[in-house]
């Protein structure tokens, strides 16, 4: 979208094409050919792309190339008549993170936190409804965030935190100006806080902030805990067991997250998003190959 509306404000016609099969991507007359790949495994799809049009540029973090829109001299702006029939305003309001997870992209992608644009940059205006989709990594990070909640707040927006909110770092302060927002789910119709406990070491700051949310005004059932299985060394399943138990019990929506994708990790996943686990034992939904047609 940022691409298209530098290139269109250029006067160039722009062409979007979205497939997984980049023998269809092909254009008899063009002078650039711009792609983004998001996960290593289309590598293969990417040297395809790269064979048939040799000075094509290719982006993200599945590229094996860090070039960002940045590096190409690429303002904000964005098109959205690439998607005719999208109503909602989506964007950042900052880049990059305080902090350094090992098993996250986002610090070696952008880099240290730095802010972007202004809520009311980030909304199409009218007549567009007032529906954010905000894609920071850290809101919270962001020194400016009493000033966007505010906005968002006397903007009267529907706002979805669409990559989550960091629990561990909330206080009573930052809890209370979430519930004072009119906080969704990425398709607006829902109530939801997204968060997550990626590791158990963290229970006392994860539980901490969680119940902040809670005495805030924030219903449990609202958010949603993802949870990072199959990453750390020495994980056991009643690790994951635990952090699920501790979740329903306060009242959260648990969502695991497979670093890796294998069987059990998908199992477990499916048992958990299904809500099969408020009702089937974890035994059983293993005994039962962690299909739910195949329970006795």
């Amino acid at each position: 979208m940022r691409l298209s509306a530098f290139f269109r404000a250029k006067g160039d016609e722009v062409e979007f094409r979205w497939t997984g099969n980049p023998e269809r991507l092909l254009w008899d007359d063009h002078d650039k050919v711009f792609g983004s790949a998001i996960f290593s495994k289309t590598m293969p799809k990417v040297e395809k792309l790269k064979m048939e049009y040799p000075g094509a540029i290719v982006g993200g973090t599945g590229s094996g190339d860090p070039i960002t829109l940045e590096d190409l001299g690429i303002g904000l702006e964005q098109d959205y008549s690439l998607y005719p029939k999208w109503q909602q305003s989506i964007g950042f309001l900052q880049r990059g993170c305080r902090l350094k997870c090992p098993f996250c992209v986002v610090p070696k992608k952008e880099g240290r936190m730095r802010p972007e644009q202004g809520v009311y940059d980030l909304w199409r205006g009218d007549p567009y409804p007032k529906e954010l989709i905000i894609m920071d990594n850290d809101f919270f990070g962001n020194p400016e965030w009493e000033t966007h909640i505010e906005d968002i707040r006397d903007g009267e927006f529907k706002v979805s935190f669409n990559q989550g909110i960091n629990c561990r770092f909330l206080t009573p302060t930052s809890a209370e100006a979430i519930a004072s927002v009119n906080y969704r789910d990425d398709s607006m119709k829902n109530k939801r806080i997204y968060t997550a406990w990626d590791n158990r070491k963290d229970e006392k700051r994860v539980i901490r902030g969680l119940e902040y949310l809670a005495d805030a005004g924030v219903k449990p059932d609202h958010i949603m805990v993802y949870m990072l299985i199959g990453y750390w060394e020495g994980e056991t399943k009643e690790s994951w067991l635990y952090r699920r138990d501790a979740l329903r019990e306060f009242g959260a929506r648990p969502y695991p997250m497979p670093f890796v994708r294998t069987k059990e990790t998908v199992g477990f996943q499916r048992w958990c998003i299904g809500a099969y686990d408020k009702r089937i034992p974890w035994d059983l939904w293993e005994a039962a190959n962690y299909d739910p047609r195949k329970l006795n």
